[in-house]
């Protein structure tokens, strides 16, 4: 599993060795230097290696942003399959988190785990693309009911 490092951390007018940026990144020193080997820039390539610390904040950035992949209309995200996908026969349920957001979840045609999408509800129809979205209903309270069967084990018989 690919580990996420903090390159925020880095200040970019700092020339930072392979350890200290291992150090600093909390990574492990063959890491940076494989980095080095697949086109990090480096300031001298004479011992101690120098990188920058701006070209390495670019070059972690960039790398970042190439393995991202956005979900597009009608998609929901996979987290075993690590990838969108459009969920089994094209169904989707809508689970509120607040009054504005909520939850989109299928299952995956892959795998046959939950995907989800955390959607606005605003944008629903944006996102939703070709999908069968089913909202819930509300939930019947104790207190709007009809018949007072809910208190009839309290009531003792004469």
């Amino acid at each position: 599993m690919a580990r996420r490092f903090n390159y925020r951390r880095l200040k970019i007018h700092f020339s930072y060795t392979i350890d200290e940026a291992a150090r600093v990144l909390g990574a492990h020193k063959h890491t940076v230097r494989s980095w080095v080997e697949a086109g990090l820039p480096v300031v001298c390539r004479q011992r101690p290696i120098l990188i920058s610390g701006g070209a390495l904040r670019d070059f972690m950035s960039a790398r970042r942003a190439r393995s991202k992949t956005s979900c597009g209309p009608g998609q929901l995200y996979c987290l075993s399959c690590r990838s969108p996908k459009t969920p089994a026969e094209l169904m989707a349920d809508y689970t509120p988190l607040t009054a504005k957001t909520g939850n989109l979840t299928g299952l995956c045609p892959d795998c046959d785990r939950f995907i989800h999408r955390v959607v606005s509800l605003a944008k629903i129809e944006l996102v939703r693309g070709k999908l069968e979205v089913e909202f819930p209903q509300g939930l019947e309270r104790i207190r709007q009911t009809a018949s007072s069967r809910s208190h009839c084990d309290l009531k003792k018989k004469a």
